[in-house]
């Protein structure tokens, strides 16, 4: 295998919240590719995915709203085994495209770091015959060199769900304006409004019964977090949306909230009982927010 390195900076760096390392990283190479201000505009996205259990993710709907959007060959995959995963990696670095790239966190350089086994993206920059050159955005934004067996490690975890993958081999091919990216949000979660809200009330009930037990909604808080920055971005064109900017920053914090007094209470039946609470507050929170915003889209096209 030929020796490949692509002169990949990151310019979306630092800590950023739970369960957005994903984004943080598709980000990067969307800017690299040369989508302006890519980790505001990259979630148009608003919703819910419940597959049972404990984790209540975000809409899952966000890399291909992104390609449809933006006009971007984004996509997103998972593998069967690790030679298929490491074929494609070869195949895309020679074609001078890096990857984003699901790792455990547990073997990489961070507070996580030989702690707690969890999800964590980085960008992958470089292959040959012995190993790799990562770029990790937040906690080590510049290149660095894991061996073959390093890396095979950190992308067979369960961590990394299945060697999940994100794939971007070009650029933008349209610029949508400050309203068109205001509608794209209003018209995905009106799209998906029973399905998204069906889901929300099963996780909340579901949870409501459970005895016990740690509750993980770091995904949709994920979604939230960039639904946030995207309110905030417009409005500096749209000063309308200012307020439903400030509502979705708040909605974003309490749902952060949540996640992480679960993880901090070790699931007791008392702290599950306040965040069944909780969670039910923010289910009408979500209503409102939706409510004002569909009102700044009305306004906007009147």
């Amino acid at each position: 295998m030929p020796h490949t390195d692509i002169d990949l900076m990151p310019v979306h760096t630092g800590s950023t919240p739970y369960g957005t390392c994903y984004q943080q990283c598709v980000a990067n190479l969307a800017a690299w590719y040369g989508l302006p201000d890519a980790e505001d505009v990259l979630v148009t996205t608003w919703g819910f995915g419940w597959d049972g259990g404990t984790v209540l993710r975000g809409s899952d709907r966000w890399v291909a709203a992104a390609a449809r959007l933006y006009g971007l060959p984004l996509q997103e995959r998972r593998f069967g085994s690790y030679e298929e995963l490491r074929a494609l990696e070869g195949a895309e670095l020679t074609a001078g495209s890096p990857l984003a790239a699901a790792v455990d966190a547990y073997w990489l350089p961070s507070e996580y770091e030989g702690v707690e086994h969890l999800a964590h993206c980085v960008l992958l920059t470089g292959r040959d015959a012995d190993g790799v050159t990562l770029v990790d955005p937040m906690n080590r934004p510049e290149p660095v060199r894991y061996p073959e067996e390093r890396w095979r490690t950190l992308r067979s975890a369960d961590a990394a769900d299945g060697f999940r993958t994100f794939l971007l081999s070009g650029g933008p091919t349209r610029k949508p304006t400050a309203q068109e990216l205001v509608r794209a949000v209003s018209e995905d979660r009106q799209a998906h409004h029973e399905q998204d809200t069906a889901a929300l009330a099963a996780y909340i009930e579901a949870c409501d019964t459970a005895e016990a037990g740690t509750l993980d909604v770091s995904g949709a808080a994920a979604e939230r977090h960039f639904l946030s920055k995207l309110f905030h971005h417009v409005a500096l064109d749209v000063p309308e949306l200012v307020p439903v900017a400030a509502e979705a920053a708040s909605l974003t914090r309490r749902w952060y909230l949540v996640h992480t007094l679960s993880r901090e209470s070790g699931g007791s039946p008392e702290g599950r009982r306040r965040l069944v609470r909780m969670l039910r507050d923010l289910q009408g929170r979500e209503q409102r927010l939706a409510a004002h915003a569909d009102e700044a889209v009305a306004a906007m096209a009147a």
